[in-house]
């Protein structure tokens, strides 16, 4: 995967990260450990340019995924944001509604999108 792809994921979890309008510590280590999974340097300046971009909304979700052309790296942005919003428990409904939103921005295949979104929920109902 090519750097820009990894910025736009990146991106995506950042935003997804924020949806709510709380700063989650799990969230943040979630973000991390995608970096670092991405082979981006997770403590260093990339992911906070990343962090400052989003911040002061210098990068939008429609500019995010505009940067990701693959069906694969699409579904992967989804997913990493699915995980970055249950980091922290249960979706809140403004991370449902970004999550709504990204999905039908990143347009996924709603049966592979669906059989993640319950493997997920499963997840974090065993967690609870």
């Amino acid at each position: 995967m090519e750097h820009a792809e990894q910025q736009a994921i990146l991106t995506i979890a950042l935003l997804a990260a924020f949806a709510d309008g709380s700063k989650a510590d799990a969230e943040r280590e979630a973000i991390r450990r995608m970096a670092e999974s991405l082979g981006h340097e997770a403590g260093g300046a990339g992911l906070a340019q990343l962090y400052q971009d989003v911040l002061l909304k210098r990068v939008s979700l429609a500019d995010a995924v505009g940067g990701l052309t693959e069906q694969g790296q699409r579904q992967l942005a989804y997913e990493m944001a699915v995980c970055v919003c249950d980091a922290d428990g249960r979706q809140s409904p403004a991370e449902s509604a970004f999550l709504t939103d990204l999905k039908t921005r990143l347009q996924l295949d709603a049966v592979a999108s669906a059989a993640f979104e319950r493997e997920e929920a499963a997840l974090v109902e065993a967690v609870e």
